[in-house]
């Protein structure tokens, strides 16, 4: 095979430090192509060119890259993206240590090819792989994805049988979505009490993985919330379906189709708070055209209000297309200003940051090769704004709830199935988040450590917390028993989905379905 045996060699090289696995029929079935004599002609290059082709397609399809057809669905935000983002992605995937591994390759068949028949040592070596190569057996314990609390039953879209065994992910996820579209978050029919505001913090690309990557998974503002989320699910891994899903949260989770077209309206969070005499804001530090972001969390999202202008607002980043990114505590600032000089009595506010995307530039920063190693100087500042922007709050002598939920996380780290910044599959090292609780008030007493709550929560939770506020109003009570709304809060099992990729946790293993093929075990 000549040179053809690197090739067999380098892949024999990354699977020994678990980059690929192998697949030996294929792999064999090459080596049968390249080996078929075709004499020396246009037959025989032609033979070498599709042999590349092949050779191309197979060491993806032995990699644990996910499938080029997903990769490529999202075809045209690829082509909005900025060249010099487009460089640093390729950068990603040529690691330096699979370069270093090729140039070894290379120079040890070219000392070695004259004493040493590398076409039989590669042939072999795939028997050998074949041989002692062994499937695993998947675990059949069963999910935990019942709620721990009764809420107000909905009628069920479909009959559902929720007796049958789960014995496999894809029953599992079919029993999880059949309990989650009975649930319904019963809000109180009035407001009574003291007035607060609602607001909602939603931040792109901010996981606990990240968190701990940069060494900021004890940044103060974390001990400045009341209760720490540790345990939540964003069921996606994409800015879009994460606002849609929280903005719709009085209801279950949905799979991914289910969250386009029409709704219940009581499935809308802000839809509630309107009608409980809350006036709905919409603020962002971005214009939200890409992806038609804005349009999306109107449409789908049932926010109402119009978009906070930006004018007069500091640009402290670009976007990976371009875009410019406004500063996080200008943007808020601005919103308090406006709310200060509202009649309105209560303020419910949706607002969306991406300052943590991946592929931004600090604005006026030459160098674009670097939005992974400036992604910690990036969440400083922002968990600084927002840190700020609580004792802004508490100077305004009003009471509020503040919820930070972060739509996704930036996977920094990457594994052997995604690169850095690559969120095609929604794993749980990108979809476990943390959500912060905040209440400010004149009243209340400062200083305490935050409750850290470790049970499996999503979107649900998040609602059905804010209408046990609304009806209890604990800014009526000299202190805020924050345990008692705490209390049974309803769990979920770690389910997730993006367009064209589904997860669910299952024995405590992440499974994957992608294209609608079969379920298999995430490689950790």
């Amino acid at each position: 095979m000549g040179l053809w045996n690197v090739y067999f060699l380098f892949k024999f090289g990354l699977f020994y430090f678990s980059y690929i696995e192998i697949h030996v029929l294929e792999n064999l079935a090459l080596i049968a192509f390249l080996v078929f004599p075709l004499g020396s002609g246009l037959l025989h290059k032609l033979k070498h060119i599709v042999g590349i082709v092949l050779a191309m397609m197979l060491l993806h399809h032995d990699s644990y890259l996910p499938p080029l057809s997903l990769l490529m669905s999202n075809n045209d935000l690829l082509m909005s993206f900025s060249p010099a983002y487009l460089l640093e992605l390729i950068m990603r995937v040529v690691s330096l240590q699979g370069t270093a591994l090729m140039l070894v390759t290379l120079v040890t068949y070219l000392y070695f090819n004259q004493w040493i028949r590398f076409t039989g040592v590669n042939i072999l070596a795939f028997f050998v792989v074949g041989v002692t190569g062994a499937a695993s057996l998947n675990n059949q314990q069963n999910i935990q994805a019942a709620p721990t609390r009764v809420v107000k039953q909905a009628i069920p879209d479909a009959p559902t049988n929720l007796t049958s065994p789960v014995t496999d992910p894809a029953s599992a996820m079919t029993q999880f979505y059949a309990q989650q579209q009975s649930l319904v978050t019963e809000f109180p029919n009035q407001f009574i009490g003291s007035n607060f505001d609602v607001v909602i913090l939603n931040i792109c690309s901010l996981g606990w993985g990240d968190l701990r990557h940069i060494g900021m998974e004890n940044h103060p503002l974390l001990s400045q919330f009341d209760v720490i989320f540790e345990n939540f699910n964003s069921a996606t891994s994409y800015s879009g379906p994460a606002a849609t899903r929280l903005l719709n949260s009085s209801c279950g989770q949905r799979p991914h189709n289910g969250l386009y077209g029409n709704k219940r309206e009581e499935c809308n969070l802000f839809a509630q708070l309107e009608q409980l005499g809350f006036q709905t804001d919409l603020a962002m530090n971005h214009n939200g055209f890409f992806d038609s972001f804005l349009q999306l969390i109107k449409t789908e999202g049932g926010i109402s209000a119009p978009l906070q202008p930006l004018d007069d607002i500091n640009i402290i980043q670009r976007s990976f297309d371009g875009s410019p990114i406004y500063s996080d505590k200008q943007v808020l600032s601005k919103w308090l200003d406006n709310r200060e000089q509202s009649a309105q009595e209560r303020h419910a506010l949706y607002f969306n940051s991406i300052s943590l995307h991946d592929g931004n530039i600090m604005a006026g920063q030459a160098n674009r090769f670097n939005s992974i190693d400036n992604y910690r100087a990036r969440a400083q500042a922002l968990l600084n704004d927002i840190d700020g922007f609580f004792q802004t709050l508490t100077n305004t002598g009003r009471n509020y709830l503040v919820v930070m939920v972060p739509e996704h996380g930036a996977a920094l780290k990457g594994d052997q199935m995604q690169f850095s910044g690559l969120r095609e599959i929604p794993t749980p090292s990108i979809v476990n988040v943390p959500v912060g609780i905040k209440f400010i008030s004149p009243n209340k007493e400062s200083g305490s450590n935050p409750i850290k709550y470790d049970e499996p929560l999503s979107y649900f939770a998040i609602s059905e917390f804010i209408a046990r506020t609304i009806e209890d109003n604990p800014f009526d009570q000299a202190t805020i028993n924050i345990r008692s709304l705490l209390s049974n809060l309803p769990t979920s099992a770690m389910v997730a989905e993006n367009e064209n990729s589904k997860m669910i946790l299952y024995s405590d293993q992440p499974y994957i379905q992608l294209d609608n093929g079969m379920w298999t075990k995430y490689p950790q």
